[in-house]
């Protein structure tokens, strides 16, 4: 054992609690028997110069499995590489005890051991953006721009996307807890988007703990309004509150916008509201008062308004279906949540979190987390958390806290979630310079530069077209393209592609 960290950031390691914005490259520790690794990145650097993946250890606790040097990993350009072992100044190239093990995110095969050749070159293996690394007992993923949450923040994971998410409502919440310091209205409101079961509600919730620590008043209102509940004919009393004795046996209320005033509102299942409440609710949003019904004041109110939905509101507008003011109205400021199967390196972050909430404190073996890393997930974070849950109750009914392999296998059969990601890079027999085996082909493995490039020409540069060739959306076209340095050329003044 040791009592101080062997994954200390110098000439030869970089592991660091975030990743550096301009490292676009990182391994994330995903599963690790040291608990204050998780979340830990080791920076790639764009330069070229080897970094060795040391032994996970702090304090008492270590990954003994792992070797005082483990592995070492790479770039020259837009290519990774990972190779067994490190180059000792003392004893030359020597290999780790336990082996190194790599495996795609996209298929079911186990990791195949890279082979502890002598040389360098002999031994290694190009990683592939998503590929699982396994040094030990800890479990490494490679990630694109890596950019791990803040230990209180809702909004959990490692992807680009997420931190995209995280910055744009640091930037509305400071505005308008602005607004509210000085005393101006409150014009922002937030359009949340995305697939169902992404954790649209989550953004709204992270929103309102931003601006209640901002702000520092105190426990600010948070009104969560469902928008097809107003379609029932009790709209009008819910949105603008009602006076005492307005009608028989009606008692004195605030409306939904009263109510939120200070703080946060949420309408959610905003593409289901019926057209004649549009108008009411975009009045609402440009008046920034309410009169409730029965009285005569008017009563002014600020908060910030946030809209979830599912669904297309251009395409909604386009129906004559949707107000293109009140959707200008809401989309003030704007974030889109990717499904997890877009961003598959939120997985295992978002699986320990998940434990926790289901009262489970037992550590993720890199066991499970192999097996959850390479599940689909056409649920989104709803599908994972229904799955956890099940994990949980299944490891307590055989009478332990840890959740094991055997656990997930059998949730595995009973939820059906039985479909793994295509088999990719990294599974089976031979691949470069002869370090693992088995290079699977096929439209769903991540293509090469000039498959990639090749395809665009050929479909006109239509991203959309592209994603459902390989099965993606466009949005990881857009990932590809700026992983391997493709632009797409200038109709007017000779662009050229980017080489």
């Amino acid at each position: 054992m040791r009592d101080r960290p062997t994954y200390r950031t110098d000439q030869r390691s970089a592991l660091t609690a975030t990743a550096p914005r301009d490292a676009r490259l990182g391994l994330v520790v995903m599963a690790s028997p040291v608990a204050s690794a998780l979340g830990r990145v080791l920076a790639i650097p764009a330069s070229g110069e080897a970094v060795v993946i040391q032994r996970v250890a702090e304090g008492h606790d270590e990954d003994d499995w792992m070797s005082r040097e483990h592995a070492s990993v790479w770039r020259d350009g837009e290519r990774v590489s990972l190779r067994d072992g490190a180059d000792t100044s003392a004893e030359g190239w020597r290999t780790s005890a336990n082996g190194t093990y790599v495996s795609s995110p996209l298929g079911s095969a186990e990791p195949a051991r890279l082979r502890p050749l002598e040389t360098k070159a002999e031994g290694e293996v190009t990683l592939a953006p998503g590929s699982l690394v396994r040094t030990g007992r800890t479990l490494w993923r490679l990630v694109n721009d890596p950019a791990p949450s803040p230990p209180d923040s809702l909004l959990v994971g490692v992807s680009d996307a997420l931190a995209r998410v995280r910055d744009e409502l640091k930037l509305l919440v400071a505005e308008v807890a602005l607004r509210f310091e000085r005393k101006k209205r409150v014009t922002q409101s937030l359009l949340v988007t995305g697939p169902r079961g992404t954790g649209k509600q989550v953004v709204a919730h992270e929103a309102h703990r931003l601006l209640t620590e901002r702000r520092a008043v105190g426990a600010l209102p948070f009104v969560d309004v469902p928008a097809p509940a107003l379609a029932d004919g009790t709209s009008a009393a819910d949105l603008f509150g009602v006076v005492d004795k307005y009608a028989t046996d009606v008692k004195a209320r605030p409306g939904y916008f009263e109510r939120a005033h200070g703080g946060v509102l949420l309408i959610d299942e905003v593409a289901d509201l019926p057209l004649s409440e549009q108008a009411k609710l975009l009045n609402l949003l440009e008046e920034r008062r309410v009169t409730r019904l029965g009285g005569r004041a008017p009563v002014d109110f600020d908060c910030l308004v946030i809209a979830a939905t599912n669904g297309d509101l251009p395409a909604l507008v386009a129906d004559g279906r949707f107000r293109a003011d009140l959707l200008d109205r809401l989309s003030r400021f704007h974030v889109h949540l990717p499904a997890l199967d877009e961003r598959p390196e939120d997985v295992l972050p978002l699986a320990r979190t998940l434990l926790r909430r289901h009262a489970s404190n037992a550590p993720l073996s890199w066991e499970v987390a192999l097996v959850l890393a390479r599940q689909r997930w056409p649920g989104s974070v709803r599908a994972l958390d229904a799955f956890i849950e099940r994990l949980v109750a299944l490891a307590r009914a055989a009478g332990s806290e840890a959740v094991e392999r055997a656990h997930v296998e059998q949730a595995l059969r009973a939820l059906e979630v039985t479909v793994p990601l295509a088999p990719s890079v990294g599974e089976g027999a031979a691949a470069v310079g002869s370090a693992i085996a088995r290079e699977a082909t096929g439209p769903a493995r991540a293509p090469t530069r000039d498959e990639l490039l090749r395809c665009l020409v050929d479909h006109g540069w239509n991203k959309t077209e592209v994603g459902r060739i390989y099965g993606k959306h466009p949005r990881q076209i857009t990932r590809w393209m700026s992983y391997l340095g493709i632009e797409r050329p200038q109709e007017e003044g000779g662009g050229s592609q980017k080489e």
